[in-house]
C-alpha cells in the first residue's frame, strides 16, 4: 500500500480517537451540576444543530452525499423509507444518547467506558435474532470471557453507582439495537452512505427527542428531561457551542474514517480509543480505578479483539488455530494470500 494511503488512514484514526475521547470527557464536564446537567436537552441540541450543519454541508458540497445526489446510487427517501427504516434507528439513537448522558451524572467515565464493552455481547445476540449472524460455539466462548471480564470491572469499581450502571446498561441495549438496524440500513439494497445517513437520521432523531422531551415535561416531570432556564443557556452558551461543534465534527470524522479505513483498522482504532478514553478520564477527572478493574479492562480489550478477529476471519482460525491465526492476521499474511502474493 502506498505511504500516502497509510498516512490518510493514520490521520483519520488519530482524529477519531482524539475527538471521540474529547467529546465523552467534554460531556462529562458539561453535565456537572454546576454547569449544564440537562442530558436530554444536550442531546437534542446535538441532533438539531447537527441537522442544520449537515444541511449546510449538503448545500456547500452535495457530491459528498452520494445516496442523495448520485443518480446511480440514489436512494428514494420517501415516507415509507423514513417510517419503516429510519425512525426505529432514530428512536434507538435518541434513547442511547439520553441514557449515556444520564449515566455521566452518577458514574465515572472510566467505569462507564468499561461497561460499554458489553455492547459486543448484546449486538451479537440481537444479530442472531435478526438473522445477521450464525451461532458458533467458539465465538460464544469468547463472549462468555467478555462477560466475566465485564463483571470484574463492575465488581472492582471504587465509586459504584447502581443508577449509573443501570442507565448505562439501558443505553448499551439501545445503542446495540441502533447498531444492528444501522447495519441493515447501510448495507441493504437501498443503502445510505455515512454522510447521507447522518443527514437523514439526525433530523428524525431530533424530532424523536423533541417529542419525548415535550411528553416528559407535560405528563411526568423527570430530572433528566428538565428544561434549563434562559439564564442557564446564556451562562453556558460558549460551552454548548463548542460541545455541539465537537459532536458534529465526530460525525464527519467517523464518516471519513469509514470511507478510508478497513474493518481491521476500525477494530484496532476502537480498541485504542477505548483505552485512551479510560486513561483520559483518570487523568482529567482524577477518577480512580482499582487494580482489579485495570486487569479486567485489559482482558476485555483482548477478548473483544480476539472475538472480532475470529468473526472477520473464521476460515483462518479454523485452519491455523488461535495463536497462529492471530499471528497470520497481524503479520499481513492473510491479506497477501487474498491478493495472491507469496508469503
Amino acid at each position: 500500500m502506498p505511504r500516502s494511503n497509510w498516512a490518510v488512514k493514520a490521520f483519520w484514526s488519530i482524529a477519531l480517537i482524539t475527538v471521540s475521547a474529547a467529546l465523552i470527557n467534554y460531556n462529562k464536564y458539561l453535565m456537572s451540576p454546576s454547569r449544564f446537567p440537562y442530558p436530554m436537552v444536550l442531546v437534542s441540541l446535538h441532533m438539531s444543530c447537527g441537522s442544520l450543519l449537515s444541511c449546510g454541508l449538503y448545500m456547500a458540497m452535495p457530491t459528498l452525499f452520494t445516496a442523495l445526489t448520485d443518480p446511480d446510487k440514489k436512494v428514494a427517501v420517501d415516507a415509507t423509507f423514513l417510517w419503516s427504516r429510519v425512525l426505529p434507528v432514530g428512536l434507538a439513537f435518541a434513547t442511547s444518547l439520553i441514557c449515556s448522558n444520564v449515566a455521566y451524572e452518577y458514574a465515572s467515565v472510566p467505569f462507564l467506558q468499561m461497561v460499554k464493552q458489553s455492547n459486543v455481547i448484546i449486538v451479537f445476540f440481537l444479530s442472531l435474532l435478526a438473522g445477521l449472524e450464525q451461532f458458533r460455539s467458539n465465538l460464544a466462548l469468547v463472549l462468555l470471557c467478555i462477560v466475566v471480564a465485564t463483571a470484574f470491572t463492575v465488581n472492582g469499581e471504587l465509586r459504584f453507582s447502581l443508577t449509573g450502571l443501570l442507565a448505562q446498561l439501558c443505553g448499551n441495549f439501545a445503542e446495540s439495537c441502533r447498531v444492528v438496524m444501522q447495519g441493515i440500513l447501510l448495507t441493504g439494497a437501498e443503502r445510505l452512505d455515512p454522510l447521507s445517513f447522518v443527514a437523514v437520521v439526525s433530523p428524525i432523531c431530533g424530532l424523536c427527542l423533541a417529542v419525548l422531551l415535550g411528553s416528559f415535561n407535560h405528563w411526568h416531570a423527570a430530572q433528566f428531561a428538565a428544561i434549563p432556564s434562559l439564564e442557564t443557556f446564556q451562562q453556558c452558551s460558549w460551552l454548548l457551542v463548542g460541545n455541539v461543534a465537537v459532536a458534529f465534527l465526530l460525525n464527519v470524522i467517523t464518516a471519513n474514517f469509514l470511507k478510508h479505513g478497513s474493518p481491521l483498522s476500525l477494530l484496532l482504532t476502537n480498541l485504542i480509543k477505548d483505552a485512551f478514553i479510560v486513561v483520559a478520564g483518570c487523568a482529567i477527572f482524577s477518577d480512580p480505578i482499582s487494580i482489579e478493574q485495570g486487569f479486567a479492562f485489559v482482558a476485555q480489550l483482548f477478548f473483544i479483539f480476539l472475538w472480532s478477529m475470529m468473526k472477520a476471519f473464521p476460515d483462518v482460525f479454523e485452519k491455523e488455530g488461535l495463536w497462529q491465526g492471530i499471528s497470520s492476521i497481524l503479520s499481513g499474511k492473510v491479506g497477501r494470500r487474498c491478493q495472491g502474493i507469496p508469503k
